[in-house]
């Protein structure tokens, strides 16, 4: 089996505000309902939750996390999420998760969901 593609699926405090800043500070494109940027993989849907106390985001732990095809293509994302005004949960940085090696930065949204973005590096 091989996988196409995913879609993480967020509850939010308020779908069209949170729609606003996936649309502007992350860039990404809506097509039917789901927020997506091509270039690196990251696809949400955005459900409007019934309760504000339904809205859980994972505490230390990501998301949602988009691997991105190279260090330039990282660098890009982070440099634009930054002129757009994100808030940065950390900056890029190197990290090793079990038997991986990471260049990964974060940011925080609206609901403080943390979205991660990264690549594996060489050992």
């Amino acid at each position: 089996m091989h996988l196409l593609s995913s879609v993480s699926v967020l509850l939010v405090s308020d779908i069209e505000l949170a729609r606003l800043f996936y649309q502007t500070v992350l860039s990404c494109h809506e097509v039917d309902g789901i927020l997506f940027r091509r270039d690196c993989g990251l696809a949400i849907k955005l459900v409007q939750a019934e309760k504000i106390e339904d809205v859980k985001p994972n505490r230390n732990l990501w998301n949602v996390f988009s691997y991105v095809e190279d260090e330039e293509r990282l660098d890009k994302l982070f440099h634009e999420a930054k002129a757009h005004g994100a808030l940065f949960a950390y900056y890029p940085k190197i990290r090793e998760i079990g038997d991986e090696k990471l260049k990964e930065f974060a940011i925080r949204d609206l609901d403080g969901y943390l979205i991660g973005f990264g690549l594996a590096i060489e050992r």
